[in-house]
């Protein structure tokens, strides 16, 4: 989460309360989690029933989510 809080404060985000703070990174977390199933459905979408990998890069993307 490091990173996420230097781009707020190069973004001028940054905020010194403990309630911004968490609602910043609330809101990285919604944007991750976005890119995520964007990138998935980009697997998903190119799947043919000759290949092989697809689907399991589609889950394995969703599954990075699940990750604490």
């Amino acid at each position: 989460m490091n990173d996420i809080l230097r781009w707020a404060k190069e973004a001028d985000l940054w905020m010194t309360s403990d309630e911004r703070i968490a609602a910043v990174e609330r809101f990285a977390a919604l944007v991750r989690a976005d890119e995520r199933e964007a990138c998935a459905k980009v697997c998903d979408e190119r799947e043919l029933p000759n290949l092989y990998g697809k689907r399991e890069c589609a889950a394995a993307i969703r599954a990075r989510g699940q990750e604490a």
